[in-house]
């Protein structure tokens, strides 16, 4: 597994910045069972598959976020 910075979201697609490369990945599915969203700015695990799509495998600890008031 390799650590990285999730650096854009969409629709479902994540993008992954590791030392090496930008990584196209999707989520896996206990993301949503669980109801988490990868948020960007998350320190993410990633697997990476030579023929299928990379995948976050991990989600670390945020250390600080952000909560937007309804409007």
């Amino acid at each position: 597994m390799v650590e990285g910075r999730l650096m854009k979201g969409i629709g479902g697609f994540y993008y992954v910045e590791t030392a090496e490369s930008v990584y196209e990945c999707k989520a896996r599915g206990i993301f949503r069972k669980k109801k988490i969203t990868p948020l960007v700015g998350d320190i993410v695990s990633i697997s990476i598959h030579d023929n299928a799509e990379n995948t976050i495998d991990e989600i670390k600890e945020r250390k600080n976020y952000l909560i937007r008031p309804p409007l």
